[in-house]
């Protein structure tokens, strides 16, 4: 019998629809690009199967990671990578900060926003798993991803973060803003945005101005203020190197971060080695291997021993990253105390 402490990281396939579908049922509102919606969550899936199988450009793609428990099976995270945001009928609107900060912003005017960009986003990883640190993997290996075809993705970055919303689902700066205005709760809104972008807003309120001097105190102190699910997502995305943007959501007034990735700190740290297959020895932190594919993009998330560029891994971790004789990469967690058991074979 094998048991294995880790994961799996590839692209989502048809049949995971079930499972991505309760992974949403996890996620709650706020999470925009994750709606739990058996028709919703089946057109995403195609659409990144076709964007795997046929990346262009000029087009706007979207590329869905799924993460996999070794033990178990399941899935339990996911996060993706789209193209060419905003410039199809799916626009994007953003409320600009004009003057002072993001701590005190003296006006907020709603414009479209964010045209061509490329966006991370849907990094969520169940809240169970949360503490062996694979969160951090599951975000780095969109950027692995996404160096395996770089010219796809050489416009800004931009990661548009969960806002803050209450343990009842209410979103303070949402209520404020807009609950009168669109005659929508938040979580009708949320999937409204999530099926048709901000076009429907933009129509009637492109150009609107608020005072965040004049809002209540639960609505100002939400602008730029991430989810408690997102903190930790946030800090990630500074690791990297991106940084805030002069921007907050439309609706919730979360945080929205930008970076280039030239810049990115994965991409920069992590290396090619050689597989060793073995019963790997303990490890004081956890470490990713990655393939150099794209559309057979696999990753695996482990304690894994390294020595003088040779990484030790069972047999069939090797099977599941080679799609070609590729290189392989390794990319190491910084902190030593964020480490899974190390792989039990038995």
């Amino acid at each position: 019998m094998t048991k294995v402490k880790g994961y799996a990281i590839r692209p989502v396939r048809a049949a995971d629809l079930q499972e991505v579908f309760s992974l949403s049922m996890f996620a709650g509102a706020g999470l925009t690009s994750l709606q739990p919606d058996i028709q919703f969550l089946g057109a995403l899936i195609a659409k990144s199967e076709a964007s795997f199988a046929g990346p262009i450009q000029t087009n706007s793609q979207t590329f869905l990671l799924v993460m996999e428990s070794f033990d178990t099976g399941e899935i339990v995270g996911c996060a993706s990578i789209k193209t060419c945001v905003g410039t199809d009928d799916f626009m994007c609107a953003d409320f600009a900060i004009e003057g002072g900060n993001l701590e005190r912003p003296d006006n907020l005017i709603l414009k479209r926003t964010l045209e061509g960009f490329t966006e991370v986003g849907s990094l969520f990883l169940r809240a169970d798993h949360r503490a062996s640190g694979a969160g951090r993997f599951l975000a780095r290996a969109r950027y692995i991803l996404m160096a395996n075809q770089r010219h796809l993705f050489d416009q800004p970055i931009v990661a548009q973060l969960r806002g803050w919303s209450e343990d009842d689902g209410r979103a303070p700066f949402y209520d404020e803003v807009w609950s009168d205005r669109l005659r929508m709760t938040y979580q009708q809104s949320d999937a409204r945005l999530a099926r048709e972008g901000a076009r429907f807003i933009l129509d009637v309120f492109e150009g609107i101005e608020i005072d965040p001097r004049a809002l209540s105190v639960p609505a100002a102190s939400a602008i730029a203020r991430p989810h408690p699910t997102a903190a930790g997502a946030l800090k990630l995305l500074e690791e990297e190197g991106f940084r805030q943007a002069d921007l907050i959501d439309l609706a919730d007034g979360g945080p929205i971060m930008v970076g280039q990735i030239g810049t990115l700190s994965s991409l920069q740290t992590a290396r090619p080695v050689s597989l060793k297959i073995s019963d790997p020895t303990p490890a004081d932190r956890s470490g990713m291997l990655s393939n150099s594919s794209f559309s057979g993009f696999r990753a695996c998330v482990g304690a894994f021993q390294e020595a003088e560029g040779s990484v030790a891994c069972p047999a069939f971790v090797e099977d599941f990253l080679r799609t070609a004789d590729q290189p392989i990469l390794f990319s190491r967690d910084p902190l030593p105390h964020l480490c899974l058991p190390r792989a039990e074979i038995y």
